[in-house]
């Protein structure tokens, strides 16, 4: 209900805003305080009800009310004043007005008499709404099917207007209407709420004799209803949406056809609004399926973090460029791309920064080629182009070396400088392949040969790649055949004490006697098994191959004083102290008999998992070693915090010891800095008499190398021993 309020007491205006204020159906949508701008601003937004005051200063309130109704203002008028003469009570009713009340007494009287022509709501309003909205039936504009109803409504009931109203609130509007020059009204919903309340026809044959309508503006005012008839349009749902209406300027009545036949229409107008609705729902179905689809085939084909194509999408572009290429007889390239050092910057910074990291990295992948050029991410740090339309090797190969320059220069997130480079493999269509899995096989391949050579490079694919993928293949499957089958050997290289000539343990080295290869060197496999995840097996086999030929030889009478086994670093995970303690108890071996021999890749910074179990390791009596000693990069001040008891100086440095002063003096500050520490020295690879006596002057533990014994299969150490005895 919209309202206007004209009165120019501030205390009686606080007072009517504050009891209005609770009444969220009650709409303010003016005030004034004088004649003319009370007329001007009734005309302008034609109220349903008018709260008047008759003292304006200036003007008068009687004179507000015979202008708006010279004007047709048919709004409710209820006078608010102090003036109880009854010339001015009988001159506002003779105006219409809907209520006289005393504005110091009467104003709370008054505000209940607005409350009643509020609209009634129904007890499914909500739900209601709901239906009506659903329809999409918004009232900007009259359809052909509903004017056919009211014209047939017409013609049945010989009534001069007709209208198919929908409520909306406090409001209607009107589907379809004949003779009602406004489209929407607002007191009009009176008649129609109480049809839908009853959910029945409701028939009025008299509007001024019924006490709930006889104030109603178009009963009092244009179109001065005198005759109402409504049927509810009701969903089969049970929501009520509006009425089928017949009204008449003059009191009336319908027959019993007459009624039936306004049910079947209404009836009609409900079948036809809910086929609407159901409509509506199907094509916002189907809109919504179309979305999820649309979603699902984009997650399927794109990369969620950096939004690139992901591998499905890239092998379908991929296979479309080629047909292409072939129709045009052009060259593509394939280029693999893999991130160097990501996942250090994972390892340290955390994966939210290797993901900002991975987004920067997409980023300036698409900006070095042209838009032509297709960008995907495999997955982790693994990115794939196609460049269409290359004119030769050469210049694909200076497009890669565009982008490894690209994604290599510095970039800072979260206040970190980083640099990450790019090594990259490149295959050629036709040249090197014309079949997608090829092409991409190939591009992978190159991409590792770039990260063999250092990485932040590019390599183009050849044959030679190719055949030693092959060969690569090929040692891996009869890797595992060897584990399964037993193929390993075991044999035992002697270190002695350079001063007394003791006998101090035994290396154990690993070989692999291959059916068709014959003896394969630990160099040949060690890393392969490394690189496949099959380092730890061969492990655990050497492990236990090893203490259990020690108690084999103990039972014997050999008794060997210690035994050096070599251990990769990606052994010594956490679990890996307790597998040793099993296996030294269930061969009866005691830890003191055992050292472990690790490559100073195994004490990076970023080990400390491997530290943590080499310090478990030591303090249950086991002694470490550190082999290759020199040719890696430990400094004084890590080798300061290793749980080491031993350094093994590579055999590079004792070599020419004898007669290089150079390599002496290396290996005299190495043995220096290891007796500092309080570590035993062991020289490798001692091959002849002159290294082993410079090797004593400058003071080393311990030697180990031909000169004393090349290494030797178990049965053969049996009988190095028996003679050395």
């Amino acid at each position: 209900m919209n309202l206007i309020i004209i009165e120019d007491s501030k205390i009686v205006l606080t007072q009517l805003l504050r009891m209005i204020a609770v009444h969220p159906l009650i709409k303010l949508v003016g005030m004034a305080s004088d004649e003319e701008a009370a007329v001007e601003i009734i005309i302008a937004k034609q109220p349903d009800v008018i709260l008047l005051d008759l003292a304006l200063s200036p003007g008068s309130g009687i004179k507000v009310l015979e202008r708006i109704r010279q004007q047709g203002c048919s709004a409710k008028v209820v006078v608010l004043t102090n003036n109880h003469n009854p010339m001015f009570a009988e001159k506002c009713n003779a105006l219409g007005v809907s209520g006289f009340y005393d504005k110091s007494e009467d104003v709370q009287t008054c505000m209940d008499q607005l409350l009643t022509w509020l609209p009634a709501t129904t007890d499914n309003q909500a739900e209601r709404l709901i239906s009506l909205k659903s329809a999409e039936l918004n009232g900007s504009h009259e359809e052909e099917f509903f004017d056919n109803i009211t014209r047939l409504a017409q013609t049945i009931t010989d009534m001069p207007i007709v209208c198919i109203s929908l409520l909306e609130n406090d409001q209607q509007w009107f589907l379809s209407r004949n003779k009602i020059s406004f489209a929407q009204a607002q007191d009009f919903t009176s008649f129609c709420t109480q049809a839908l309340l009853r959910n029945e026809l409701l028939e009025i044959p008299d509007t001024t004799t019924d006490v709930r309508f006889n104030h109603n503006p178009f009963v009092m005012g244009e179109p001065h209803i005198r005759f109402y008839a409504g049927v509810p349009i009701v969903l089969p749902s049970g929501e009520g949406l509006g009425t089928l209406n017949v009204l008449n300027t003059r009191p009336d009545s319908l027959t019993d056809e007459q009624k039936d036949g306004l049910k079947t229409l209404a009836h009609s107008a409900m079948g036809e609004i809910e086929l609407r609705r159901r409509l509506i729902e199907l094509e916002k179905e189907i809109e919504k399926r179309k979305l999820a689809e649309a979603q699902i085939q984009r997650l399927a084909t794109r990369d969620p973090l950096t939004n690139l194509p992901n591998r499905t999408a890239y092998k379908d572009r991929l296979s479309l460029q080629l047909q292409h290429a072939a129709r045009q007889k052009t060259t593509l390239a394939v280029m693999f791309v893999d991130l160097d050092r990501f996942k250090l910057i994972n390892d340290t910074l955390g994966h939210s920064i290797g993901d900002e990291a991975l987004i920067i990295a997409s980023n300036r992948l698409s900006k070095v080629l042209r838009e032509s050029d297709t960008v995907a991410r495999l997955g982790g740090d693994e990115f794939a182009l196609i460049v269409p339309d290359v004119s030769n090797a050469h210049e694909a190969l200076l497009i890669a070396n565009k982008v490894a320059e690209a994604v290599s220069a510095t970039f800072t997130v979260a206040g970190q400088q980083l640099n990450v480079g790019a090594s990259i493999g490149i295959a050629l269509y036709p040249d090197h392949a014309d079949t997608t899995d090829e092409l991409l096989r190939h591009a992978d391949l190159a991409m590792y040969q770039s990260k063999e050579d250092g990485g932040n490079k590019a390599t183009m694919f050849s044959s030679d790649l190719d055949q030693m993928a092959s060969a690569a293949m090929a040692l891996e499957n009869d890797l595992q055949h060897a584990i399964s089958h037993h193929e390993f050997e075991l044999y035992f290289q002697p270190q002695q004490n350079i001063h007394t000539q003791e006998l101090i343990g035994l290396e154990a080295l690993v070989r692999w006697q291959h059916p068709r290869l014959g003896l394969i060197q630990p160099k040949q496999f060690i890393p392969l098994a490394e690189q496949r995840g099959l380092i730890q097996k061969i492990g655990t086999h050497v492990l236990n191959n090893v203490l259990m030929q020690m108690h084999f030889w103990d039972t014997e009478g050999f008794s060997i004083p210690k035994i050096a086994l070599n251990v990769s670093a990606l052994e010594l995970r956490t679990g890996y102290d307790l597998q040793i303690e099993s296996t030294l108890k269930l061969h009866n071996i005691s830890p003191k008999r055992l050292e472990i021999e690790i490559t100073e890749s195994a004490l990076t910074s970023d080990s400390q998992e491997a530290i943590q179990v080499l310090t478990k390791l030591r303090s249950m009596g086991i002694s470490i070693a550190l082999d290759d000693f020199g040719v890696g990069y430990s400094s004084l001040g890590q080798l300061r915090r290793m749980p080491i008891d031993a350094l093994k100086i590579d055999k590079s440095f004792t070599d020419d010891i004898h007669k290089n002063e150079d390599e002496e003096a290396i290996v005299n500050a190495v043995i220096t800095m290891a007796k500092a520490l309080g570590l035993r020295t062991v020289a490798e690879g001692t091959e002849n008499l002159a290294q082993i006596e410079t090797l004593k002057k400058l003071g080393c533990d311990c030697v180990q190398g031909f000169y004393l014994s090349q290494p030797l299969n178990a049965n053969e150490i049996v009988e190095w021993l028996k003679q050395r005895v």
